[in-house]
């Protein structure tokens, strides 16, 4: 009976168990559903919230753009309307004295009040609100003097906040008046949390060092330091303030914010939320003693923060307000750079279809590669910098940074940390910036300034079991893109002399500054980053890439043992992988070939691991030929360094040899400094060795040889990919111009840009007439730009009556005729050059024919 019993309900327990099981699934769809439509973002929980922060602040970007001024003054001032029962986000109350309404008060008025999504009302004594700024809401308390600390000022401003606005707001925060507030950050930030629980929100605090065990806080009681603000959700609010006066009458320090604190504590069961983040998003300036932010702004700290204090110099907040307004300018450049390049991209699509295809220059997608020159005058040379610049472009070889490009450089790796550290909380570490090691510059005129920077990193992992902290380098490849051309049509009588005024910043000011103004200035944004790990310090041996010199040789035996002794020094006995070809030629001039061999021999058996060779080469001299049959014994994935034998060079060239040669894509052409003729240089100077140095890169001291295209680097497949040398030249020069030619016909991307570890040691240049003319043109300018700078030349010919009366006559004594003025030299007249006296003044001579 008992079976049959249990037979019996059986069915009924299956059809309980698949009651349950439905209620269950729908329990849980329903639950998910209100989560994530009805009660989206709660909780404190800052990892889960980022992508939906995002997502948030585009949505909130899209619409402040289509919202109307008025209507943004409106909302975002919190304005007396409030539309039915929904609740405004956030309600700040400012304490304040009757004394800094006219100056902080007003300073916070005409910046940051009006960004914050809410309303903000300013707290001081009973009377003040006859003497507040026009626009500013000011409410006097009962029975509050201006006396410090505020205790019964911030309690009674508590009490007026529930009283009047507790079911207006979800947030309620305390303020000082000497605090900048960041709307935009305030509001993604307290759209991640939730308002119907029991919030205390803020940089906690326990005391300073002299005061603990003095605040009777108990273990771990701590309070929201009030300096840089505190936040109580709805829900803590109301819990708090019914108890106003009991905590007024239980007061155990002198700090008003500690007493808040414990207010909360006892009333809401709640501390100041221990959150290390919340250093950085309340921040309180510690750094500067007098506070006011009056240092550099371009910081990680000013950068992540919510709120700033403290700013006792009013004039200040004026200051973070025109910096916020640009970051924000830039945000909004950066949005509208990502629609151009969607529109780009439809763009693509419609190509076919010559109605509806229009080109957008904007909406290129970020490339250095943008333009791609034609001919040798469209190719873009770099800037080289580290602590100096080294550029082309100036009289002297190298500078100073100046101011400027300082603070430019500033934006460009704030700008690029903040790409590197977007998603760090997610990912479990963060990647603090060090310095620059060195970095390229250049502006292309059609699309903007690029640079290319090599920077020194920490790396810190903070999550998981292998916690670490080490340096790296990393490359970041950047373009700024000029903004579009803005035309504003106005007539004759809208201009005026105030137009191209500066007008000053005053207190009493009741323009507001705008977003658009800012915009107006061609505010960039630096918007790619392709980064690029590389190890610290040079690259170790085991990674390094054979480097293969190929150096074309005909006589100077000694300029050769300079050559081969920093070779050595640079190559050889670091054990750095080299390989070295000298493709050697007669001279008429010396006859040193057994001695170059035997030298050359005797460093092979010194260094027996590196590959030194000599290539015996009949004929008359061609560096083109010498190179090609050089390049002959090395395979097609060589990487090949052109050099001449008058070249001085440092280790660090052989990094950046490495790593802006590309196979198939990039080739290297450095340029060198070259050193004027010592005989100039040293005239007047002390040339002892110091100043004498290859690489004194001094103005009187030589110049980048911007027009020299002999030293170049390359893969020998890119070499042969374009034809390689053109063999039929013959003599000095035009060679490597022709092959500078043909590569940028080829649309390989020519790398060029100056570099301070190669410099080019002085020697006389001959010009033989009987040369190709163009070739004998381009010696002849070469010769030329090894006399001197401008400066010395010029002093030179002062210096130089030969050269400065040469072609200035003067009235003959008898009145026929007209002479030359007298030789004061040698007596003759200076039309009158006998062999002895063209001798004696050949530099003179020559320089004449120069000026």
């Amino acid at each position: 009976m008992k079976r049959r019993h249990h037979n019996h309900v059986h069915p009924v327990h299956n059809s309980s168990l698949a009651m349950v099981c439905t209620g269950i699934f729908c329990g849980f769809f329903l639950g998910a559903w209100m989560q994530r439509f009805i009660v989206p973002n709660r909780g404190l929980r800052f990892d889960d919230q980022q992508n939906d922060l995002m997502r948030q602040q585009l949505f909130y970007n899209a619409q402040d753009l289509m919202k109307s001024p008025d209507s943004m003054n409106m909302e975002e001032s919190g304005g007396n309307s409030l539309k039915g029962s929904v609740k405004q986000l956030v309600l700040i109350g400012v304490m304040t004295a009757r004394k800094y309404l006219s100056n902080r008060v007003l300073a916070a008025y005409n910046t940051w009040v009006s960004t914050i999504p809410g309303k903000v009302i300013f707290y001081s004594c009973v009377g003040s609100e006859s003497e507040a700024p026009t626009g500013v809401t000011v409410v006097g308390l009962d029975c509050i003097d201006e006396a410090y600390p505020p205790q019964k000022k911030s309690f009674m401003m508590l009490k007026h906040m529930h009283d009047h606005y507790i079911d207006k707001f979800e947030f309620f925060m305390r303020a000082d008046d000497d605090v900048y507030i960041r709307g935009d950050r305030l509001s993604n930030f307290l759209h991640s949390v939730n308002s119907s629980k029991n919030l205390f929100i803020g940089q906690a605090g326990q005391g300073k060092k002299e005061e603990l065990g003095l605040l009777n806080l108990e273990g771990e009681e701590n309070f929201c330091m009030g300096g840089p603000g505190m936040v109580l959700s709805s829900s803590t609010l109301t819990k708090v303030a019914p108890h106003v006066g009991y905590c007024l009458k239980n007061l155990y320090s002198t700090h008003e914010d500690v007493e808040v604190g414990r207010c909360v504590h006892k009333f809401a069961g709640i501390f100041c939320t221990w959150a290390f983040e919340m250093q950085r998003l309340f921040l309180n300036n510690y750094k500067e003693p007098n506070g006011s932010f009056s240092h550099s702004l371009k910081t990680k700290e000013v950068h992540h923060a919510i709120t700033l204090h403290p700013v006792k110099n009013h004039t200040y907040q004026y200051r973070l307000h025109h910096h916020f307004l640009i970051q924000k300018a830039k945000e909004l450049r950066q949005n509208t750079l990502i629609l151009h390049r969607e529109i780009h991209s439809v763009n693509e699509v419609l190509k076919d279809r010559d109605e509806f295809y229009s080109p957008n220059r904007l909406g290129l997608p970020p490339s250095l590669l943008k333009s791609v020159p034609k001919s040798h005058d469209d190719v873009l040379s770099w800037d080289f910098f580290t602590t100096y610049l080294f550029s082309l472009k100036s009289v002297n070889p190298r500078h100073g940074l100046e101011l400027s490009q300082r603070k430019g450089l500033d934006d460009v790796v704030m700008q690029t940390m903040g790409m590197i550290n977007k998603n760090a909380r997610q990912r479990g570490r963060t990647i603090d910036f060090q310095k620059i090691l060195y970095g390229y510059h250049r502006v292309n005129p059609l699309h903007g300034p690029e640079y290319i920077l090599d920077l020194l990193l920490v790396y810190r992992k903070h999550k998981g079991k292998r916690r670490m902290t080490v340096p790296v380098r990393r490359h970041a490849y950047l373009q700024q893109t000029f903004s579009a051309t803005e035309v504003a049509e106005v007539s004759d009588d809208e201009i005026t002399h105030h137009d191209f005024v500066r007008k000053p910043v005053t207190d009493t000011s009741d323009e507001k500054p705008t977003l658009i103004k800012f915009l107006q200035k061609g505010i960039g944004q630096f918007y790619r980053a392709k980064l690029q790990h590389v190890v610290s310090g040079h690259p170790s041996l085991q990674n390094q890439e054979v480097i293969h010199f190929l150096l074309p040789l005909a006589g100077r035996f000694q300029t050769f043992l300079q050559f081969m002794h920093n070779f050595e020094e640079v190559c050889l006995q670091d054990n750095d992988k080299v390989v070295l070809t000298i493709v050697l030629y007669h001279s008429e001039h010396e006859d040193h070939i057994a001695d170059t061999i035997d030298f050359v021999q005797s460093l092979q058996d010194k260094y027996p691991i590196h590959d030194l060779r000599v290539i015996q080469k009949d004929g008359f001299f061609s560096r083109g030929v010498a190179l090609t049959e050089g390049s002959k014994l090395f395979p097609n994935n060589a990487l090949l360094f052109f050099v001449d034998v008058d070249i001085y060079m440092r280790h660090d060239v052989l990094y950046r040899i490495r790593y802006n040669v590309r196979q198939h894509q990039q080739v290297y052409y450095p340029i060198v400094f070259s050193q004027y003729d010592p005989s100039m240089t040293c005239a007047d100077a002390d040339c002892s060795e110091g100043n004498n140095s290859p690489f004194n890169f001094h103005v009187n001291r030589g110049y980048w040889r911007q027009f020299g295209f002999g030293i170049a680097a390359m893969y020998k497949s890119d070499l042969m990919a374009v034809g390689g040398f053109d063999t039929s030249i013959q003599g000095w020069g035009k060679e490597d111009v022709d092959l500078h030619a043909r590569f940028l016909a080829k649309n390989i991307t020519v790398f060029r840009s100056v570099d301070p570890g190669l410099a080019h040691i002085f020697h006389p240049v001959t010009c033989d007439p009987s040369l190709d003319s163009a070739q004998y043109q381009m010696c002849l300018g070469s010769k030329a730009a090894t006399f001197g700078s401008t400066s010395m030349l010029a002093e030179f010919v002062y210096k130089t009556p030969e050269i400065l009366y040469k072609n200035e006559r003067q009235p003959a004594v008898d009145g026929d005729q007209d002479v030359v003025a007298p030789n004061e030299d040698n007596g003759h007249d200076a039309e009158t050059n006998d062999s002895e006296s063209e001798q004696n003044n050949h530099d003179s001579i020559n320089l004449g024919h120069i000026v």
